[in-house]
């Protein structure tokens, strides 16, 4: 008798234990904050050309159409700063960055040497998983022929080459590239119209890192990524020599 009225009256302390467990599963931890969600729409308006180079980030006036405090607003705009899509300038406050040359040649001088590292690691399964389904990705990006769909799908292949090192910090520095990289390709894609010979333009090219990169002919993998790197780099660079940088959505 008092063993059983000891393992039944121990049943409900487990159950009162494990309450408060299952009670934190359903919540949305994830959620990004007011500030984060701040930072993402006003990305999207940059990346767009809605807000173009130069233009002032007013706080009262996002605030209110976002419909959130100028408290969040202020820490997007912060986000955006280290994101390098905004700065601060004197008696101006936040403005949209003007795409610079100087900037893009360090961007891709930076990509070229971290890239051209990672395109000649190991082929395990998983890496080769990997570059496929971000390749794959991009095809279905393609299909939609929007540019910053496209753009984005084109930076997740690129973080899979870097994903090949291993190097979760490696990673992580390549990943906080890709939002000002995809505000240069962005400036690429509409000149050049892209998304409408987007084969061409694009898969092509990617399909060929694909296959250079699953070779196991890693000098010949490093020389394709690089000639794709430099093309890309040139081009922009022609672009922004000419003028033709007053919003990445023109």
């Amino acid at each position: 008798m008092d063993g059983a009225r000891t393992t039944s009256g121990a049943a409900p302390e487990r159950q009162s234990a494990a309450a408060p467990e299952r009670a934190l599963v359903p919540l949305a931890l994830q959620r990004t904050s007011a500030a984060e969600q701040a930072a993402d729409h006003l990305t999207a308006l940059i990346l767009d050309g809605t807000l173009g180079p130069g233009e002032r980030l007013r706080e009262s006036a996002l605030a209110e159409s976002l419909g959130i405090s100028r408290n969040s607003v202020r820490e997007g705009i912060r986000l955006l700063e280290q994101g390098r899509l905004v700065r601060y300038e004197m008696h101006r406050g936040a403005v949209v960055v003007t795409p610079s040359i100087d900037e893009l040649d360090d961007l891709f001088r930076t990509r070229l040497h971290l890239e051209t590292l990672a395109v000649g690691a190991e082929r395990t399964p998983e890496r080769v998983k990997a570059l496929e389904g971000a390749f794959e990705a991009l095809v279905a990006a393609a299909g939609t022929s929007q540019a910053r769909e496209i753009v984005v799908a084109d930076m997740a292949f690129h973080a899979a080459i870097v994903d090949g090192l291993g190097s979760a910090r490696l990673s992580a520095f390549f990943a906080s590239l890709t939002t000002e990289l995809g505000y240069y390709l962005l400036i690429l894609s509409h000149t050049d119209d892209e998304p409408g010979h987007v084969d061409e333009a694009v898969l092509a090219h990617h399909r060929r890192l694909l296959d250079t990169a699953l070779s196991g002919d890693v000098e010949g993998a490093r020389a394709a990524l690089a000639e794709h790197l430099h093309e890309n780099h040139q081009r922009i660079r022609q672009i922004l020599a000419a003028g033709g940088a007053g919003g990445a959505g023109r």
